[in-house]
């Protein structure tokens, strides 16, 4: 079957567990993709993004499964491309001389944007990931696109951004898997193909979540205010950025497909606060906000009331409206209506939550509105203000 890149492609396998054998990842990544004729080109490199943002342990479900990856790679590889032209790559920081300072970008985080994880001294990714042994099985390695060069995309129509850096490793490649793992984030409410695409921009346009110097025009206090969307002003702009970001990857005109791990996703933060539940499935397909727009509903959410999807919708990039995307059933090669696709919605709703003074709160209500982001910085803003303070649920 051809992908059309306007569609979405599910495959599914059963799954009562959410811990899953390296084995069933693998079967899963390299059986969905049997089932498409991807148009891969002959020559050049072949590049696979994994979202890897700490050094997580593979069955944390914080991080794109290494069994995931190796099941498209010996895909590949089966098809006859040389291991030679497969590139995997995370930014896991740039190695510097010791001794030396390091650099200082104008970025900071928000004021109220603690991090769940400690600042401490990281664990070596690759091994704690388990990426090297993976790779290393096949005879390849994790690459550091943090020590490549970059390339300057300017992006048509730009909110935030007028341009991009991203590593050369994507801008230049033959073709590009985006493979992120199914899971939610305190942010951006879902993590799947456009929020892994962060990781293909260099330091220090890559740190989206926080304040950037492309932010400094704007008073902190204008970025804490609530807007009509419902949202603060840092959190609109960071959908902004998604966007640019979005338009950035497609306009360096790199043939490119998104491949979702979804064996077991997971709710919460993104990082160490969440709990994780077996889906059993992959997404594939090329339009990054159709992609993330079937993998929200499948969570429970509704992708209309999820911000970066309104946003990327306003900008023309895909539709947020479930209902017209269509979805093909890799197994059957049938497409699913309604009511096939809803069959699947996981149930609980897998919950986004952000961190306040109090603990965690829900993103979204039980009516399915979204609460702001930071709303410890958003409330604060509004006492100052002499505004009605908003509510956590």
């Amino acid at each position: 079957m051809r992908v059309e890149p306007e569609r979405v492609y599910l495959y599914r396998t059963e799954v009562d567990s959410d811990v899953v054998p390296f084995e069933r990842y693998q079967e899963l990544a390299y059986t969905a993709l049997s089932r498409l004729e991807l148009d891969l080109p002959a020559e050049g490199s072949i590049a696979f993004k994994p979202n890897i943002t700490i050094p997580a342990e593979p069955d944390s479900r914080i991080i794109t499964h290494p069994g995931f990856i190796v099941g498209m790679l010996k895909y590949l590889i089966d098809q006859g491309v040389s291991p030679d032209r497969l590139v995997v790559m995370e930014g896991f920081g740039r190695r510097r001389p010791s001794g030396n300072k390091r650099h200082r970008h104008h970025h900071r985080h928000h004021p109220h944007h603690r991090k769940d994880h400690q600042h401490r001294p990281r664990p070596p990714l690759p091994e704690t990931t388990g990426f090297a042994e993976a790779l290393g099985a096949l005879g390849l390695s994790l690459t550091n696109h943090d020590d490549s060069e970059g390339v300057d995309i300017q992006i048509p129509g730009g909110v935030v951004f007028d341009h991009l850096k991203l590593t050369h490793f994507a801008a230049e490649a033959a073709f590009l898997f985006n493979v992120p793992v199914a899971k939610c984030h305190n942010l951006s409410c879902t993590t799947l193909s456009t929020k892994n695409l962060q990781g293909l921009v260099l330091s220090p346009q890559r740190h989206m979540c926080g304040i950037q110097e492309e932010d400094q025009k704007v008073s902190e206090e204008e970025l804490a205010r609530i807007n009509g969307r419902g949202l603060s002003l840092h959190e609109e702009r960071f959908c902004h950025k998604h966007a640019d970001l979005v338009t950035a990857v497609r306009a360096t005109g790199v043939p490119r497909l998104c491949v979702v791990d979804g064996m077991v996703g997971r709710d919460g933060t993104a990082f160490n606060e969440g709990q994780n539940y077996p889906l059993g499935w992959t997404l594939i397909g090329e339009n990054e906000v159709h992609v993330d727009t079937v993998g929200t509903y499948l969570f429970g959410l509704n992708p209309e009331q999820t911000p970066y999807l309104q946003v990327a919708a306003e900008r023309k990039l895909g539709t947020h409206r479930i209902e017209e995307i269509e979805v093909v059933d890799l197994a059957s090669g049938e497409s699913l209506d309604m009511a096939g696709l809803a069959a699947h919605r996981h149930d609980p709703v897998l919950m986004p939550l952000s961190r306040y003074d109090e603990g965690y709160y829900n993103r979204f209500r039980e009516d399915g509105s979204v609460v702001p982001w930071a709303l410890d910085r958003v409330n604060h803003q509004r006492q100052e203000d002499g505004l009605e303070l908003i509510a956590a649920s």
